[in-house]
């Protein structure tokens, strides 16, 4: 199996930064180009807000900025030794990694998991997890490396 293109979803989180680090030194031993996508999620359950400052599509457009400018950001000293492209997406971040994936025909995707159990993962669900399931390509899961479980 040849790995020439991997996908790594950022939310600029410590742990997205640690599965960042992993997926440029893949990429670099593979010789492969990475992409860098972050997904700005829909606001709409704030529509009936009055007391926002912005409207739901002026705060995802200045969201959507903001991120551009941070994943440039990640992405300058990288640029050094590797191809990579960012891309911002808009939407359910699950249902996006796995159409960039999917689109761009992606070998690898590489990404953190927050670790959530109990009720936050109930209630929240785990972008990650779904993406493992549905995604038609391997994703490799970084966990935070101070991460600590119980084994019964």
């Amino acid at each position: 199996m040849e790995i020439k293109k991997i996908l790594c979803p950022v939310d600029f989180s410590e742990i997205s930064a640690n599965a960042l680090e992993y997926a440029v030194f893949l990429a670099s031993h593979h010789h492969a180009e990475l992409l860098l996508l972050h997904v700005v999620e829909h606001l709409h359950e704030f529509e009936h807000y009055q007391i926002l400052v912005f409207t739901p599509q002026e705060l995802s457009e200045k969201m959507e900025e903001h991120a551009y400018e941070a994943l440039n950001k990640l992405a300058e000293p990288i640029k050094e030794t590797l191809k990579v492209e960012t891309v911002i997406r808009q939407g359910k971040a699950f249902v996006e990694i796995i159409k960039e994936a999917t689109e761009k025909d992606m070998d690898l995707i590489v990404m953190g998991s927050h670790g959530r159990t109990g009720i936050s993962h109930m209630l929240m669900g785990s972008v990650t997890e779904k993406v493992v399931r549905k995604a038609n390509c391997p994703v490799l899961v970084f966990r935070g490396k101070n991460t600590q479980f119980d084994i019964p």
